[in-house]
């Protein structure tokens, strides 16, 4: 590969037998189109609606209940089969439908090159399709401009790019075809070429096409996406291992029914059957749908709080994050520069308040505000800032946006918000007859204007170390502004110093402007920053005190950068950790502890932010990615949870991602892992839910088998339970709010099981007492001479008024739930009430008694029904006192 900022322009000219007044001939370029192909990125394939529905039906439990329908009509129970096939529908056609309509194909990186670009053809200016761009070609480039291929700059004017999509760096970039490179450097410190999908801010030049699609900086980057990602997530692995501990339990009951069978001499057929209904009973049918609709709330809710979630899995996830590696540049910051101080010739020092571009703010002086009308140092200082610029200040209904050096715009900001625009003072006989703009060689910019009768006043604005050499002063003067100069950099600020003579009598030819600069009197210094967002801090706060590592990742200056970690509130923010030292450390055994120890990357590559995602995630953590750039791309794509910016965010990045903040507030990642820590509490508690109730099924149908009793409940009690009895609560506790301690606790470890030993005893613990209740219930009946159709109803329905109450030892982790907190989940009250009518349904209706094989109860035995089920309910409760399962 060759490295064309090594090269000299003439070089890379003669490397392409380009020229560049006359570029290429058509001819040549059609050739060069059919050599290199078209200046198109190869984008990521989307997921048809097949894949959708094969990812919805390769699951354990669809294979599982599959299996059980298929048993069902072998063994000619035809109402059983079609029963449970309508469980698998159900979960399948939920997931198919909401990740077909959660899934935008975005042509992302396509969209982002496809524009017009100008090049020399023939010896004339052409504007052509940027697909049609090839190596060889000379581009045009204007401010404003976008950028369509990677190139090297031949000739340059005053020209700058902003790269901060490629790079994460804030500022604009200075460019001069001039500058030449022996050695091997970051990609932000290319000074003499220009990279696809960035744009032009300032200036003009002219440019020779290098790379083009694929291999341009921001085709490597798709490469990277496409090799990265893929993992299953946490919910994934869970499901999978709750998949194989039902299969488990579905071999068990079977085998222990047909051993229990075959010790009796039982009959192998009956035994068959009794082996096909605990199958069915250990299968919790309405697992799929509901995870679905879980998840699926979960993607409205977030959605309601500015959180666009694209997959359902991803939801959940998000509630096991431990670490958020967040991008710097309009993820913390505001990516607008913004004055934040000022110190005078005098020495007086100054704090602008207000952030971005909206020009709304104060000035203090030691600490009180001022009207700066009262100082007229300080106006001067600041009309000029406003003179000296070619910047402009976009208003687009309440958006303020800056055309032009976004550091000019933070002094055209800092005018407005005391009143001071160009258009005013041009207007009061402020008229411009000389400038000479800003480079990177001069390092300052100078501005000339007539006004006041004649009076002329030239105006100068750039590096503090350029302006104090060419400025008249003392030796103590120099050294005052050499320390002021100091300490603003010391806070991570950059330092813009803004000098003027007075009565400039020198000459006003732009050429010559540089060398008539007598009597320059430096007037002042301006710090200027990309300050935090908002709402950071408190966020920030928030996420650490759950027990998430923040760590921050820039292309910034490491010193800029762990300044405003330092701000931010960010722990260990003095850590930090450039992009060259990655590439260095990257192969040896220390580089994954020294990325855990890290808060601060700075100078990093789009390669460096997927090697510290990746090396996170190897030490087992669940990494969540913030970014809005097309640097960011790879390591969103690479992490656990890719969260990328709505608003400033490229299409790249949010195509990469698998979560998209419509707002732009690092807060609402926080809110989202929030929701999904709550979401994993509620799934975690209609799991315990559906998986008791199963238990208490196969306990009742063992003891009955044990004991040689007839069956205690028939099949189609047992779908009916499964799937219409117990799903209307179970989708319930999807409602279910927050519990007080959510957020003062540490994320679980990606090692740690929804389905633990604990749990799994908790579970156990609970359907067994319910189970055994309900077994002494059919016992004591068929003791008294009850008919067998009678006992079954009665224990059919004390499982499911017993189940129902149950609900209330599940929803509440440490204590009992049936409190006032219930009817902050009216989902819940309306869920019980329906199953206790359906229950009744079943029990009362004479279609319902033909289909189900049920026979209506008296008073006494449902006396007897809910008070064992308040005594089992009790049992569990004090048992969840006495033992911990958490």
């Amino acid at each position: 590969m060759t490295d064309f900022y090594q090269k000299t322009a003439d070089e890379a000219l003669e490397m392409f037998n380009s020229d560049k007044k006359s570029g290429l001939t058509t001819e040549e370029a059609h050739e060069r189109l059919e050599e290199y192909g078209p200046n198109s990125i190869t984008q990521q394939k989307s997921k048809s609606a097949w894949d959708l529905l094969w990812h919805n039906l390769n699951n354990l439990i669809v294979y599982l209940l599959l299996a059980a329908a298929i048993l069902s009509f072998a063994m000619g129970e035809t109402v059983e089969g079609i029963a449970v096939l309508i469980a698998v529908a159900l979960a399948v056609l939920t997931g198919f439908f909401t990740e077909l309509k959660a899934q935008k194909s975005v042509d992302s990186l396509q969209s982002m090159i496809y524009t017009t670009s100008k090049v020399i053809r023939d010896g004339d200016v052409e504007q052509i399709k940027s697909s049609e761009l090839v190596p060889g070609d000379i581009m045009v480039l204007e401010e404003g401009d976008a950028i369509a291929a990677d190139g090297r700059i031949i000739t340059s004017r005053n020209f700058a790019c902003i790269e901060s999509a490629l790079t994460g760096e804030s500022e604009a970039v200075e460019k001069s075809w001039r500058e030449t490179y022996d050695d091997e450097i970051p990609l932000g410190d290319r000074r003499n070429v220009v990279f696809a999908g960035t744009a032009v801010t300032r200036g003009s030049a002219y440019v020779v096409v290098t790379e083009t699609a694929m291999k341009t900086e921001v085709g490597k980057i798709s490469g990277m996406l496409t090799n990265s990602g893929g993992d299953k997530t946490p919910l994934d692995l869970e499901l999978d291992k709750l998949g194989k501990a039902l299969i488990i339990a579905a071999l068990i009951a079977g085998i222990a029914v047909l051993i229990a069978g075959t010790l009796t001499n039982q009959p192998f057929t009956e035994m068959a059957h009794i082996s096909i209904i605990l199958a069915v009973a250990a299968i919790p049918e309405a697992m799929p749908a509901v995870s679905t609709i879980t998840l699926s709330r979960g993607m409205k809710t977030m959605a309601e709080h500015k959180a666009l979630v694209k997959s359902l899995s991803a939801v959940e996830t998000l509630g096991s994050t431990s670490i958020i590696c967040s991008d710097k540049t309009g993820t913390l910051t505001e990516n607008q520069m913004t004055v934040v101080e000022v110190v005078l010739a005098n020495g007086d020092h100054f704090e602008v308040s207000g952030n971005g571009y909206e020009p709304v703010g104060s000035i203090e002086k030691d600490g009180k505000e001022i009207d700066p009308n009262d100082n007229e140092d300080l106006i001067e200082l600041i009309r000029d800032g406003v003179l000296c610029n070619t910047a402009q200040l976009k208003q687009s209904d309440d958006q303020y946006d800056i055309v032009g050096d976004p550091t000019d715009g933070a002094l055209v900001v800092f005018g407005a918000k005391v009143g001071l625009r160009r258009r005013h003072l041009e207007e009061d006989n402020w008229e411009k007859v000389a400038e000479l703009p800003f480079d990177s060689e001069n390092k300052f910019m100078v501005s000339v204007y007539d006004h006041d009768n004649g009076k002329r006043t030239l105006i100068m604005k750039g590096a503090p170390d350029v302006l104090m050499d060419l400025s008249v002063h003392t030796d103590e003067t120099y050294q005052k502004w050499q320390s002021a100069n100091e300490e603003i950099a010391a806070n991570g600020h950059r330092v813009i110093a803004i000098a003027s003579i007075s009565d400039y009598q020198g000459s006003i030819e732009d050429t010559e402007l540089k060398d008539s600069l007598d009597n320059l009197s430096l007037n002042g210094l301006v710090g200027i920053i990309d300050p935090p967002r908002t709402d950071v801090f408190d966020s920030i706060a928030l996420s650490q005190a759950a027990g998430i590592q923040v760590k921050m990742i820039t292309g910034d200056h490491p010193k800029t950068a762990s300044i405003i970690a330092r701000d931010i509130g960010l722990k260990n923010y003095e850590k930090t950790m450039t992009g060259r030292e990655i590439d260095h450390a990257v192969d040896t055994p220390e580089f994954e502890e020294q990325v855990r120890e890290t808060a601060v990357f700075a100078r990093v590559s789009p390669e460096n932010k997927l090697q510290i995602v990746r090396a996170l995630r190897e030490q087992g953590e669940v990494v969540a990615m913030t970014g809005d750039g097309v640097n960011d791309a790879p390591a969103l794509n690479g992490a656990d949870i890719g969260v990328a910016m709505g608003i400033r965010g490229t299409e790249v990045a949010k195509e990469s991602s698998d979560m998209i903040l419509t707002d732009d507030r690092f807060g609402t990642i926080v809110d989202a892992i929030k929701e999904g820590r709550i979401i994993f509490d509620n799934i975690k508690k209609y799991v315990a839910f559906l998986f008791s109730c199963n238990m208490v099924e196969i306990i009742t149908i063992l003891l009955s088998v044990v004991f040689l009793l007839p069956m205690p409940i028939q099949p189609l009690h047992i779908l009916f339970l499964n799937l219409v009895i117990d799903i209307a609560p179970a989708m319930s506790l999807a409602f279910e709010p927050a519990e007080a301690n959510l957020m003062g606790r540490n994320p679980r470890s990606r090692s740690e099981s929804l389905v633990n030993k604990l749990f799994l005893g908790r579970i156990i613990l609970s359907g067994s007492v319910i189970g055994l209740t309900a077994f002494g219930l059919f016992t004591v009946l068929m003791a008294n001479n009850y008919q067998l159709i009678y006992a079954q109803t009665a224990t059919f329905t004390f499982m499911a008024i017993g189940q129902l109450m149950h609900i209330f030892n599940v929803r509440k982790q440490n204590s009992f739930g049936f409190d006032k907190s219930l009817f902050k989940n009216r989902a819940l009250v309306f869920a019980l009430l329906l199953s206790v009518v359906l229950q009744m349904l079943a029990v009362y209706l004479p279609f319902m008694n033909a289909v189900l094989g049920t026979a209506p109860i008296g008073l006494i035995t449902w006396v007897a029904i809910f008070v064992a089920a308040a005594i089992s309910t009790i049992v569990v409760m004090l048992l969840k006192k006495v033992i911990n399962f958490n």
